[in-house]
C-alpha cells in the first residue's frame, strides 16, 4: 500500500479508501472464515498494483477471479486519449494545430484501414502513412496508434523532433517507417544506434520491408573500404556513431573515398539521450602509429615502479618505502664534513646503536641491518634530537602506528618559524618510511624520484642499470606530460579488473560499467594508463599513441544541422531535455504515451548500511520472488550489478538457493542461451547494465500471469535515465512487472553516506512514532480480523492513512534528489566547460584537414615519411602545446609545410630522416639517402643504430664492386656505433623488464606475456647485432685481402 502511494503517486487518503473497500468486499465474500484476511489481502494488492478502479473494487457482483482478469487484461488507449495525454505532457513541444494535424492524418488512415471497401481515396501524407503501413502489416505487423502519432510528429516537424517512446513501445518499427518516408523523397537517411548488435539486428529485421518499397538498405557494421563504399550508395544506412564517424575520418583524413557523394541530410538516432548526453563527449579517432613513442616505455615502466613503492596507511596517510635512518639523514642534511660514519657515531652517542656496533659495521656492512631491525621508538627521537641540534637547517615530524591504526606524532613540538623545514617519517624500528598528507605531496615526491633517472639524449651514457634514456625530441612531451603519467600510475594501482576493465586474449580491455555494461575491445586508455594497467597485469606492453584525428557524437551529429530525429526510452528529466535543446538548437521533443497503462510496480528501494547484509537481502528478494507464495506464483528475476564483479559476487551468494540462474556481464561471450527462450517461473539472470539498455527479455505466460519479471537494481544508477532503462525490461507493452532498488550505503559517495546517517539521527524521534503507528495498525488489523465491527475498520483506515503520510518520504528519495541535482550540474557544466572544447579542437582539427589538403595538392601522391611526419608534428602539438584556456590562433602549419617541402622534419625528430633515407634507399637514390641517414645521426647519434646501419649499406651499395679503402673504412665505423646505439635500445628493453616486474603479483618463476613480448623485441635486436658483427667480420677480411662486398637485403629473422 506504501508502494501504490510512492510508485503510481496515489494519495494517501486514496489508498486507505481502498483498504476500506476491500474490507468491505472481504467482508461480503468470506462472511464466515476471517483467518486468511491477511493472504487474501495480499493476493488482491498483488494483482491491485497501480491497476485497479476502486469502483471496480467496491463492484459486490464482481468476483475475484473477474476482479483480477480485469485488471489483468486492458485494452488499448484510443486515439483521442492518446493526443489528450501528449496535450498534457509537461516538456512536449506541440500546439493544438499540430496536434490536430495529426489526429486528422491518424484517423483516416486508421480508417482506411480497418475498411473492408478496396481502393482509398486518400491523398499527401494520409497516402502515404496508408502504404507504409499496409507494408508494415504485410511483412511484421499492423503499426499501433502511437506509432503512426509518433510518425506523423516527425514527418510534420520542419526541424528535428527527439521522442521519448516507453521501452518495448516498438521503436524500430517507428524508425523504419520514418526512415521509409525519408527514402521515398530521395533522401538518404543514415540510422545510428547505440550498438552494434541493435543496429545489424534492426538491419535485418526490417529489410523485407524496405525491400517492399524498393528501398535500398546496409549496415556499416564490419565492413572493409571497398564493402564500406557501396554500402553507403544504399539509400537507408544502419550503424553505430563510431562506425559513421569511423567512416567520415577515413573519407577526409585517410583520403579514401567512402562515402562517395552521401551528404548529410537525415540522421535518426536510436537511444538519443545514451548519444547526445551520455556519451555526447565521446571522440572516435582512428588509431595512428608513432613508434618513436616506443622510447618512453622505459620511462613509463619506471614512473609505475616508483608509484608502487608508495602504500596507505589506516589513517590515509601515504608512506614510502623503508630506509635505515642514516639514509634519511645524509638525503635531507647535504652538509660538508656529514658522512655515514659520522651519523652512525652520532646513532651509537645517542644510545641507538650499542658501544663498538659502528666498528663492526665498518669490519661487515652487512649487519647493519640487523642491529637497527628492533630499535625502540623512543631511542630514535633521542637520534633526530641530537641530529636536529647539530645540523638544525632540518627538522624531523617523527610518527608512529598505534594498534589501533592511528597514526601518533612522537615529537611534538610548537610550531616553529615561518620557512622552518620538517620531514615527516614514519617509524620501524631503525628504519624510517617518509610521510605524505596530501596527494600533490606524494605526486611531488614520485616525479623527484623518478628525475634523478631520467636523461634526454644525444649526451654521454652512464653505466647506471636504472638509467632511463629519452630522446631529447621528446622531452617537451614528457616535460608537459610527466606529472599526468605520474598520476595515472596511482589511478591504475587502485582500479579494479571485473570493475572499470576486463582481461581478455589480446589484453587489458575498458568496461562501460555506469552506462551499458559493454566491454570496449576497440577501446584504450590514455595517458600512459593503459600501459600502467597492462604492466599491473604483465600483459603485452603496447606503444603509447598520439591523437591525430578525431569526430565526437556531437560534432557529427551537428553536420545534420536541424534535420537530427531521435527516439528512446528515456529522455530524462527537465535538465536534460534542456541540455539536448541547447546543444542541437532548433530540436524539439516529445513524449509519446504507451498504448496501454503501463504496469509496472516499483516497491520501495531500500539502502542496507553494510555489505553483508546488501548481499542478504538481494539474496532474501530474488528467493522470494523466484519461489511461490501464498499470494503469488512463482516469477522470473533479473538482478542488474554495478560491475562484473559484483555479478559474481551476488551469482556465489545464491549458488545453493536458486537453481535455474544464468549471468549476463561480457558481451564477448556468447550470450545467446539466455535470449534463445522465454524466461521461466524461478529463472533468474544476474547481469550488468548489459541487460538495461536495448535488451528484450521475454517471459512465459506463467511469468506474467504471477506478476511479470521482477528487476533488482543493485545499486544507484549514475541518472534517472539509466535507472528507468533497467526497470523498462519489466512491465513491458502492457503485461505486469515489478522493480526494486537495493542499495549498500558503502558503495554510494562519502557525502551521501553522511548525508543519510545525519537524516538517520535527525529523524529518529520521527521514525519510532512511525514504527509504533505501524504497531497500532496491525494490532488493530489482527483484532478485526478477530471480532469484525465497521467502527474498526474505520480506525484502522485512519490510522493506515497516517501510516502512509508519514512515510512517503524515504533515505532512497532522498538520495536520488542530490543524485539529479547532482545530475543537473553536471550537465550545466558539461555545455560551459566541455561542449566549447570539444567544438575548439573540432576547428583545430578542421584546419588540420585544410593544410594536409594541400600537402596532397602539392603532391599528387606524398611520400609516407611526409605525412607520416604532418601527423606526429599535429599529434604532438595536440599534446603539448593546445591550451584550451586561450583563443585559438593559426596554427603553425604553414612552417611545418615549409620544412617538409625543404626535407626536414617539422619537429626535430631524427626518425623522420631514417624513414625518408630509407625511401630514397628503396629508390636507388644512395646519395641522397645517406645524406639523410647523416643528418638523422647528427641529430642524436645515441638512437641512430638503423641510420648508422643503412648508411654503412648504403655507402657500399653506391660503390658497389669497387669499394675504396676509405668506403670500407666508414662503413666499419658506421657498423661499430650501430652497435653502440643497439646496445642502449637492449639496455632500455633490461630497465623496462626491469622495473615493470620490481613490484608485480606474478611468482617470478611464471613467463608472462609481458616476458614473451619483450624478449621478441630482444630477439630482433639480437638478430640484427649478430649480422652486423658476421658485416664487421667480413669487412675487416675484405680490407685484407683488399677485395670488394657484395651487399644483400633480407627480413631481420631471415639473417
Amino acid at each position: 500500500m506504501q508502494g501504490l502511494v510512492r510508485s503510481i503517486k496515489w494519495r494517501p487518503e486514496d489508498v486507505s479508501e481502498l483498504f476500506d473497500a476491500l474490507l468491505q468486499r472481504f467482508e461480503s465474500v468470506c462472511r464466515n472464515d476471517r483467518s486468511h484476511l491477511a493472504t487474501w489481502l495480499l493476493q488482491i494488492l498483488h494483482w491491485i498494483q497501480g491497476r485497479s478502479l476502486l469502483e471496480l473494487v467496491r463492484d459486490a457482483t464482481v468476483t475475484d477471479e473477474e476482479l483480477k482478469k480485469w485488471l489483468a487484461d486492458d485494452a488499448d488507449k484510443t486515439l483521442d486519449e492518446i493526443i489528450e495525454e501528449i496535450r498534457d505532457g509537461d516538456f512536449n513541444q506541440v500546439n493544438d494545430e499540430l496536434l490536430a494535424e495529426v489526429k486528422d492524418i491518424v484517423s483516416s488512415v486508421q480508417a482506411d484501414l480497418n475498411s473492408t471497401i478496396s481502393g482509398s481515396e486518400l491523398t499527401g501524407l494520409r497516402k502515404v502513412l496508408l502504404i507504409i503501413c499496409k507494408v508494415a502489416e504485410k511483412t511484421h505487423f499492423r503499426p499501433r496508434l502511437t506509432q503512426m502519432v509518433s510518425w506523423c510528429l516527425m514527418v510534420l516537424s520542419t526541424t528535428g523532433r527527439l521522442i521519448q517512446v516507453g521501452t518495448g513501445e516498438g521503436k524500430s518499427c517507428i524508425v523504419a517507417m520514418f526512415a521509409a518516408f525519408r527514402a521515398l523523397r530521395g533522401e538518404k537517411v543514415d540510422i545510428m544506434s547505440s550498438s552494434s548488435v541493435l543496429a545489424e539486428r534492426d538491419m535485418r529485421e526490417w529489410k523485407k520491408f524496405y525491400d517492399v518499397l524498393k528501398i535500398s538498405v546496409d549496415c556499416n557494421i564490419n565492413k572493409q573500404d571497398e564493402d564500406s563504399k557501396k554500402c553507403y550508395e544504399s539509400q537507408v544506412v544502419y550503424g553505430t556513431v563510431d562506425e559513421f564517424a569511423g567512416d567520415w575520418l577515413r573519407h577526409h583524413f585517410h583520403r579514401k573515398d567512402i562515402f562517395g557523394q552521401r551528404t548529410f541530410q537525415c540522421a535518426i538516432v536510436d537511444e538519443v539521450d545514451s548519444l547526445m548526453l551520455d556519451k555526447g563527449h565521446h571522440v572516435v579517432y582512428l588509431s595512428s602509429d608513432t613508434p618513436a613513442l616506443q622510447h618512453l616505455n622505459p620511462l613509463l615502466a619506471l614512473i609505475w615502479a616508483t608509484a608502487n613503492q608508495y602504500s596507505k596507511v589506516e589513517s590515509g596517510h601515504n608512506i614510502e618505502q623503508k630506509y635505515p635512518f642514516h639514509q634519511v639523514v645524509l638525503e635531507q642534511i647535504k652538509q660538508e664534513g656529514l658522512d655515514e660514519l659520522t651519523v652512525l657515531q652520532i646513532a651509537e652517542e645517542t644510545g641507538l646503536l650499542t658501544n663498538g656496533t659502528v666498528e663492526e659495521i665498518q669490519r661487515k656492512p652487512s649487519l647493519l641491518d640487523e642491529k637497527i631491525a628492533n630499535v625502540p621508538a623512543d631511542k630514535m627521537v633521542e637520534f633526530f634530537r641530537m641530529v636536529e641540534t647539530r645540523f638544525p637547517s632540518c627538522q624531523f615530524a617523527l610518527h608512529s602506528i598505534n594498534t589501533d591504526g592511528s597514526v601518533e606524532e612522537l615529537n611534538k613540538r610548537p610550531p616553529r618559524e615561518s620557512g622552518q623545514r620538517r620531514v615527516s617519517l614514519l617509524l620501524n624500528g631503525g628504519f624510517c618510511q617518509y610521510m605524505y598528507f596530501d596527494k600533490n605531496s606524494v605526486l611531488k615526491a614520485v616525479e623527484e624520484d623518478v628525475r634523478r633517472f631520467l636523461h634526454f639524449t644525444p649526451r654521454e651514457l652512464n653505466k647506471s642499470e636504472g638509467s632511463c634514456y629519452i630522446p631529447g625530441f621528446l622531452s617537451d612531451l614528457v616535460e608537459s606530460k610527466l606529472k599526468r603519467w605520474i598520476e595515472n600510475a596511482f589511478r591504475a594501482q587502485s582500479m579494479e579488473k571485473d570493475h572499470e576493465y576486463i582481461l581478455e586474449s589480446h589484453g587489458v580491455v575498458p568496461v562501460d560499467y555506469s552506462c551499458t555494461g559493454v566491454v570496449q575491445n576497440f577501446m584504450k586508455w590514455s595517458d600512459g594508463l593503459q600501459q600502467f594497467l597492462e604492466m599491473k597485469h604483465m600483459f603485452k606492453l603496447s606503444d603509447m599513441t598520439t591523437i591525430t584525428n578525431y569526430m565526437s557524437n556531437v560534432g557529427l551529429l551537428q553536420k545534420y544541422k536541424n534535420q537530427i530525429y531521435g527516439l528512446s526510452g528515456t529522455l530524462g528529466q527537465k535538465a536534460e531535455i534542456e541540455t539536448m535543446r541547447k546543444i542541437y538548437e532548433g530540436t524539439e521533443t516529445c513524449q509519446i504515451p504507451s498504448y496501454k497503462r503501463r504496469k509496472l510496480f516499483e516497491v520501495q528501494g531500500v539502502i542496507m548500511k553494510d555489505e553483508r547484509r546488501w548481499i542478504e537481502k538481494i539474496c532474501e528478494v530474488v528467493v522470494e520472488q523466484s519461489q511461490s507464495t501464498t499470494h503469488a506464483d512463482q516469477r522470473a528475476v533479473l538482478v542488474v550489478c554495478e560491475t562484473i564483479k559484483l555479478a559474481n559476487t551476488i551469482d556465489q551468494a545464491l549458488k545453493e538457493k536458486v537453481k535455474n540462474k544464468m549471468l549476463y556481464i561480457n558481451n564477448n561471450r556468447d550470450n545467446s542461451v539466455i535470449f534463445a527462450k522465454k524466461l521461466g517461473s524461478g529463472d533468474v539472470i544476474i547481469a550488468t547494465n548489459l541487460a538495461g539498455r536495448g535488451t528484450d527479455l521475454q517471459v512465459s505466460e506463467s511469468v506474467k500471469h504471477a506478476g511479470g519479471l521482477f528487476v533488482v537494481q543493485t545499486f544507484l544508477p549514475k541518472n534517472a535515465r539509466v535507472e528507468a532503462q533497467a526497470f523498462g525490461r519489466t512491465g513491458r507493452q502492457g503485461y505486469p512487472g515489478s522493480a526494486q532498488l537495493i542499495v549498500c550505503s558503502r558503495h554510494l559517495s562519502k557525502s551521501l553516506q553522511l548525508l543519510i546517517l545525519t537524516r538517520n539521527i535527525l529523524s529518529f524521534i520521527e521514525n519510532i512514532l512511525s514504527s509504533s503507528c505501524q504497531k497500532l495498525f496491525l494490532l488493530h488489523l489482527r483484532h478485526y480480523q478477530r471480532n469484525n465491527s465497521w467502527e474498526e475498520s474505520r480506525d484502522i483506515s485512519s490510522l493506515l492513512n497516517h501510516v502512509l503520510a508519514e512515510n512517503s518520504n524515504t533515505d532512497m528519495m532522498m538520495v536520488k534528489e542530490i543524485r539529479d541535482a547532482s545530475v543537473a550540474e553536471e550537465l550545466s557544466n558539461y555545455v560551459e566547460c566541455h561542449l566549447p572544447e570539444i567544438k575548439k579542437k573540432e576547428e583545430l582539427f578542421g584546419q588540420y584537414l585544410e593544410t594536409l589538403d594541400l600537402l596532397y595538392k602539392s603532391n599528387n601522391k606524398p611520400s609516407e615519411s611526409d605525412v607520416s611526419a604532418l601527423n606526429e608534428f599535429w599529434g604532438m602539438w595536440l599534446l603539448t602545446k593546445l591550451n584550451m584556456e586561450q583563443p585559438i590562433t593559426e596554427l603553425d602549419l604553414g612552417n611545418a609545410m615549409q620544412k617538409l617541402i625543404q626535407k626536414e622534419s617539422p619537429f626535430s625528430n631524427f626518425h623522420y630522416y631514417t624513414a625518408y633515407g630509407s625511401e630514397l634507399k628503396e629508390k636507388k637514390k644512395l646519395s641522397e639517402s645517406i645524406s639523410m641517414f647523416t643528418r638523422a645521426i647528427n641529430l642524436d647519434p645515441c638512437w641512430a643504430a638503423v641510420a648508422y646501419y643503412n648508411r654503412a649499406f648504403a655507402s657500399l651499395n653506391s660503390q658497389n664492386r669497387t669499394q675504396d679503402p676509405e668506403c670500407l673504412s666508414q662503413a666499419l665505423e658506421d657498423l661499430q656505433n650501430a652497435l653502440k646505439s643497439l646496445d642502449l635500445y637492449c639496455q632500455q628493453l633490461k630497465v623496462t623488464h626491469k622495473y615493470a616486474r620490481q613490484e608485480t603479483d606474478v611468482m617470478s618463476s611464471r613467463t608472462t606475456r609481458f616476458d614473451l613480448h619483450l624478449k621478441a623485441r630482444t630477439t630482433v635486436l639480437m638478430s640484427l647485432k649478430s649480422n652486423i658483427h658476421q658485416a664487421i667480420e667480413k669487412i675487416k677480411m675484405v680490407r685484407k685481402m683488399d677485395g670488394f662486398l657484395k651487399v644483400e637485403e633480407n627480413l631481420v629473422y631471415f639473417l
